[in-house]
C-alpha cells in the first residue's frame, strides 16, 4: 500500500464527513433527534445529534474505496463490530439505555473481533490476553465516550490519536493499520469543523463510541516494535494516554467520594480545567497539546534506545500522575459548576 492511497483515505473521509455533517444535522432536527440539557450537560440549548453517524459512514466509505484496505483479514471484523455499537449508539441517543446494556453492546463488538483471532499477546496465557483484549476494548470505547463532554474534546482526540498511530504503523511498515488509522483520523477531522470552537452539531454516543472501539481495535492489531517489550505496549498506552488518564482521574474520585461510577457530571478533567479560571475552548486547546506531547513520546520510544525510552514512559507516566492530583483537588461544587461556559 503506498503513502498516496492512505493520502487518499484520509483527504476522502475528511471531506465526506465534513459534507456530510451538515445533511445529517437536517435529518436530526427533522426527526428530533436532539441532545437535551440536563444538569450534567454544558449546553445550554437543545443540539442536534447523529454527528456519528457522518463520522461512520466518511470512514466506512474510504475504507471500502481503498482495495488495499478492504483487502487486510482484520478489517471485515473491526467494521462488524463498530456496526454493532452504531446501532448501541443510535439507540441510546434516541431513548437512552440502562449502562449494564451498553455494556452487552461493547461486549459483543468485541467479541466480535476476538473471535476473529485478533487480541492482545503479551501474555503467556491464552485466557488472560482475551480477557485483557476485553477489558482494553471495552475500557477505551467508554473513555471516548465519557471524553465527549466538551466541543471537539472526543474527536479532535480521536484525530490526534489516529495521525499518531498512522504515522508509527507507517514507519514500522504496516501501511493497511496506517491507512485505517489516517482514515479514522480524517473522518473525525471533518466533523470536528463542524463541532469546534462552537457545536452546530453532536456526535453523540453514535459517534464516541464507534470511534472509541476503532482506536482501541487499531490499537490491538498494530504490531508497535521498540527495542524492548515493555516500552512496546507503552506506544498504545501513549498515544491513548489522555482518554485512560481522564476515565481513571472520574473513576478514582468518584468511589473515593463514594458516588456511582456511571453517573453523569461535570467533574471531568476538561471541567475542572475550565474551573481553574480557563474559557472551554482553551482547556480543550490545552488537552489537545497534551495527547500531542503523549503521541510524540510514543513516537520517540520508536526510535530511541531502551534507556531513554523507559526514561521517556516515566517521565510522561509522572506528568499524567501530577496533572491528575492537581486537577482532583478542583473543587466542584454546584456553585463551581455554574463557571463552566
Amino acid at each position: 500500500m503506498q503513502w498516496t492511497e492512505i493520502l487518499s483515505a484520509f483527504v476522502t473521509a475528511a471531506l465526506i464527513s465534513y459534507l456530510a455533517t451538515p445533511f445529517v444535522k437536517l435529518i436530526a432536527i427533522k426527526t428530533n433527534f436532539l441532545d437535551q440539557p440536563r444538569s450534567t450537560k454544558v449546553h445550554a440549548h437543545p443540539k442536534p445529534l447523529l454527528g456519528g453517524v457522518a463520522i461512520w459512514a466518511a470512514f466506512l466509505i474510504a475504507i471500502v474505496s481503498n482495495p488495499s484496505l478492504v483487502s487486510s483479514p482484520f478489517i471485515i471484523p473491526l467494521i462488524a463490530g463498530a456496526f454493532v455499537l452504531l446501532l448501541i449508539g443510535l439507540i441510546d441517543d434516541r431513548m437512552g439505555m440502562e449502562p449494564n446494556m451498553k455494556l452487552l453492546g461493547q461486549f459483543l463488538a468485541a467479541m466480535v473481533v476476538i473471535k476473529s483471532g485478533l487480541r492482545v499477546e503479551f501474555l503467556n496465557n491464552y485466557y488472560l490476553n482475551v480477557i485483557f483484549t476485553y477489558l482494553w476494548i471495552i475500557g477505551i470505547t467508554n473513555a471516548f465516550n465519557l471524553l465527549d463532554n466538551m466541543d471537539g474534546l472526543s474527536s479532535g482526540i480521536a484525530v490526534i490519536s489516529g495521525v499518531f498511530f498512522g504515522i508509527i504503523s507507517w514507519l514500522d511498515h504496516q501501511s493497511a493499520v496506517a491507512g485505517i488509522s489516517f482514515a479514522l483520523a480524517g473522518s473525525s477531522l471533518g466533523f470536528l469543523k463542524h463541532n469546534f470552537p462552537r457545536s452546530k452539531i453532536f456526535m453523540g454516543d453514535t459517534g464516541s463510541l464507534v470511534i472509541g472501539y476503532i482506536l482501541a481495535s487499531i490499537a490491538i492489531v498494530g504490531k508497535w516494535k521498540t527495542y524492548v517489550w515493555s516500552t512496546s505496549l507503552m506506544i498504545p498506552i501513549l498515544v491513548l494516554g489522555y482518554p485512560i488518564f481522564d476515565t481513571t482521574l472520574v473513576i478514582v474520585i468518584r468511589l473515593l467520594e463514594r458516588r456511582s461510577v456511571f453517573d453523569g457530571g461535570r467533574d471531568h478533567s476538561s471541567h475542572r480545567l475550565a474551573l481553574l479560571g480557563l474559557k472551554k475552548k482553551r482547556a480543550v486547546y490545552i488537552i489537545f497539546m497534551v495527547c500531542c506531547m503523549l503521541g510524540l513520546a510514543a513516537l520517540l520510544l520508536t526510535r530511541v534506545s531502551p534507556l531513554v525510552g523507559i526514561g521517556i514512559g516515566i517521565l510522561a507516566i509522572a506528568g499524567m500522575i501530577g496533572l491528575g492530583i492537581r486537577l482532583s483537588i478542583v473543587k466542584t461544587s454546584r456553585e463551581g459548576r455554574k463557571k463552566i461556559r
